[in-house]
């Protein structure tokens, strides 16, 4: 096999796998939000965790459910600078059925994540492309 088809291979695949995860990240975040209630919660805690890459804050927040229901979780999502302080209010979204499927509510609304990986595949694919028309 050519080095051109070694090329086309690993791009294709790379592309395949990136944008792959990022397309289903974005799909979950997508039903999640579909689900969702919003409403307002407080930083009650910032858990830290350390590592050589430095430190990463997992928040804790507390809020009351649409229902009346009070809740306190620990969010999956940690991050340096911490989202907020202690105290602060931030907005949050919940799975009704599952209080504790909680996120914060950011500005970018969690796709963050999925933009990057689905990004990176589709540069892949371009690379992909660029090798098949112009390397041989």
């Amino acid at each position: 096999m050519s080095v051109t088809a070694w090329l086309v291979l690993a791009f294709g695949l790379a592309a395949l796998v990136f944008g792959g995860v990022g397309a289903g990240l974005l799909l979950s975040q997508r039903d999640f939000r579909r689900i969702a209630h919003r409403v307002p919660g407080q930083v009650v805690r910032l858990r830290p965790s350390h590592s050589s890459e430095g430190t990463v804050y997992y928040p804790t927040i507390r809020f009351t459910t649409a229902d009346g229901r009070p809740v306190e979780v620990e969010g999956n999502v940690g991050s340096s600078p911490p989202i907020a302080p202690v105290g602060a209010e931030v907005p949050v979204l919940y799975d009704p059925a599952r209080p504790d499927r909680m996120r914060v509510d950011t500005m970018l609304g969690g796709n963050l994540i999925g933009m990057v990986f689905a990004g990176t595949g589709a540069v892949f694919l371009v690379v992909c492309i660029a090798v098949v028309a112009f390397g041989g």
